[in-house]
């Protein structure tokens, strides 16, 4: 019996004008080379500076967090396609053929550990830093920059920029559709065209919500229109198109082979390519009930009030979209408020989708911190609304339910309130689910403070230093706050699961077992023959990081192997005493966690194999010495 584990689903700014640098430039037209010193002083270092902080936090310790158990099942898909030759698509599994060949990739190049895996993930998500700052020639340096500051020390930017997992292609990728569709209207170059069609059809390679993407882009242009009419945008005119209908065309069709390579199986697997519309049915499905991942509507407010200020600063700002004078500033506002709001319809919601929901609210923070001078009736459309938030998050009691009336009073609810909002959470451990009631409240009296604002900003004396120094100190603080909460999540507590943004995330109770099982084969290669049985449901990350044991076995329910013995056991709680009536040998045990909602296994290591790891300590467990033949057991 060989049992299978399941499959579970450049731009150079000129100096300043000067004698010295007139003469330099006499001498560099007669044709003198630069000498090195004047090379490296005509290099802008700031944006270089944004993308080593971004790496350098996405990098550092990359693998000291354990497997996740989506990076265990992407991991395990891999290695059937080492057998296969090609990535078998299912609709099922709610994601495109991409992701899966560029970890093919990655692990064939460097091999199979955690750092191979998760590298081509790292590297989208400083792709996604650089495409930020690639929207500079629309929204002007200092937005692009402060944008990709943001996005740089960004809590959810880096921990999911540090997971094996789809989310950031799908925000790379719906980065550069946005950034193309922009491009085309303000300059209208071939390299827009191109952004565009390679944002849509990696959108398409990834992950079926891109039509959630796509759809909002659609939307957003005809509400810009709109707002364009109530509010006259400056310079809106449609750039000269420097692109042909050939142009086009070869877009269009590299575009439709790279998804039928794909999604085809590399032409291997024809069937895959109804998957194209076969997923939206599967996901309709999915996407009402939640299958276990169902959360109320707030859970992306929650996520960002408890991590993500410059996001939380951006949101609030697009209450004042009206007063951005820049046509691409308004339209991401708008885009951003329409995506947040079609994810927050849909019942299934998993923390890692906020890297693809929420970056177009960074540019909408950094439009607000680079601005020269704010209009006063924006800043108190902004000012008011939190005002109004906090009242209607403090009034939300009036509204709630008589059994959290019957809980706690409107004291203990304001701290509750205040703990669920830290939290991310809609229940209170004193009153009970108050989540959708609070942010409700908390929403209404945000717009009504907003159009409180709107009318008396106009005649409110606030200084303007006033308005540039909480213009400022609100976007540095954010920042910082931003950077400390990243560190605090991605270095200190990443396996932490009262960590909102710690999902599903394995334990490291884990290494129990891979430590010394890797150390022993890594010693001595003898030791990949080591038989294993993991005796228990949901084992994952374990098939893909014993992939390379070949007589590792799994078994689920009442599937146990003939012969129980072997060099290690993961037992599930209800099997331990079957398993145990087979054991003849000596073992180590422990209790071992995979990962939260899981009853604790068992571990059992194989005393003869892992005694030298356990030196002076006699077996937890010895099993009944086996009969001899002819004898039978007394």
């Amino acid at each position: 019996m060989n049992p299978q584990p399941p499959v579970t689903s450049k731009r150079i700014d000129a100096l300043p004008s000067s004698g010295a640098e007139s003469g330099r430039g006499e001498t560099e037209a007669a044709g003198a080379p630069l000498s090195f010193q004047e090379r490296l002083a005509r290099v802008d270092w700031t944006p270089w500076l944004i993308l080593g902080l971004g790496a350098l936090l996405r990098f550092l310790l990359l693998s000291m967090k354990p497997p996740h158990f989506d990076e265990g099942i992407n991991g395990w898909f891999v290695d059937q396609m080492r057998r296969t030759g090609f990535y078998k698509y299912d609709p099922t599994n709610y994601h495109g053929p991409l992701h899966f060949y560029i970890l093919f990739l990655a692990q064939t190049l460097f091999g199979r550990h955690i750092w191979a895996l998760r590298l081509p993930v790292v590297l989208a998500s400083i792709g996604a830093l650089w495409v930020t700052l690639r929207f500079e020639p629309l929204l002007g340096r200092k937005v692009s920059r402060i944008a990709a500051l943001a996005m740089a020390v960004s809590p959810g930017f880096i921990f999911y920029g540090r997971y094996a997992i789809h989310e950031v292609w799908l925000e790379l990728f719906s980065m550069l559709f946005v950034l193309g569709l922009l491009g085309l209207w303000k300059i209208g170059t071939r390299r827009y065209l191109w952004c565009v069609g390679v944002g849509t059809t990696g959108m398409i390679l990834t992950k079926e919500t891109y039509i959630i993407h796509l759809g909002c882009a659609a939307i957003a242009a005809g509400v810009l229109w709109v707002s364009h009419k109530i509010t006259p945008l400056p310079n809106l005119k449609r750039a000269r198109r420097q692109w042909n209908w050939a142009d086009l065309a070869i877009v269009i069709a590299v575009a439709i082979v790279a998804i039928v390579f794909f999604y085809s199986g590399t032409f291997w697997n024809w069937p895959g390519l109804r998957g194209l519309y076969e997923t939206f049915a599967t996901w309709y499905q999915t996407g009402s009930k939640g299958n276990g991942h169902e959360k109320p509507w707030p859970y992306w407010l929650e996520l960002i009030l408890r991590y993500e200020w410059p996001v939380l600063i951006g949101v609030i700002l697009c209450l004042s979209c009206q007063f951005f004078r820049n046509f691409a500033i308004r339209y991401l506002a708008i885009y951003g408020v329409g995506v947040l709001a079609a994810y927050s319809i849909v019942n299934y919601k998993t923390p890692w989708c906020v890297i693809s929901i929420l970056w177009s609210f960074l540019f909408v923070f950094a439009a607000g911190v680079a601005a020269l001078k704010i209009p006063r009736k924006a800043f108190f459309v902004a000012g008011f609304a939190v005002v109004g938030f906090v009242v209607g998050a403090m009034g939300s009691y009036l509204i709630q339910s008589s059994a959290v009336h019957d809980a706690c009073s409107w004291p203990a609810y304001l701290l509750g309130a205040i703990k669920v909002t830290v939290a991310a959470s809609s229940t209170s451990p004193t009153c009970g689910e108050i989540g959708w009631r609070l942010y409700a409240s908390a929403l209404v009296f945000t717009l009504l403070g907003a159009a409180f604002g709107l009318y008396v900003g106009g005649s409110s004396r606030i200084s303007d230093k006033v308005m540039k120094a909480v213009q400022l100190g609100s976007g540095g603080l954010a920042l910082l706050m931003s950077l400390a909460l990243a560190i605090s999540l991605n270095y200190f507590r990443c396996s932490t699961d009262t960590e909102p943004y710690v999902y599903v995330q394995t334990y490291n109770d884990i290494y129990k077992l891979t430590r010394p099982v890797l150390k022993l084969a890594q010693s001595n290669p003898v030791y990949y023959g080591m038989v294993g049985h993991l005796i228990r449901t949901s084992t994952y990350p374990f098939p893909w990081i014993l992939g390379d044991f070949p007589n590792v076995g799994y078994y689920e329910h009442d599937n146990l192997p003939g012969k129980a013995d072997a060099d290690f056991l993961l037992v599930q709680q209800d099997q331990i005493a079957n398993v145990q009536k087979k054991l003849h040998e000596s073992y180590f045990t422990e209790p071992l966690t995979i990962r939260p909602y899981q009853d604790t296994s068992k571990l059992y290591l194989n005393a003869k194999t892992f005694g030298k790891f356990f030196r002076g300590e006699d077996p937890d467990f010895v099993g009944q010495p086996e009969p001899t033949p002819g004898k039978p057991m007394r």
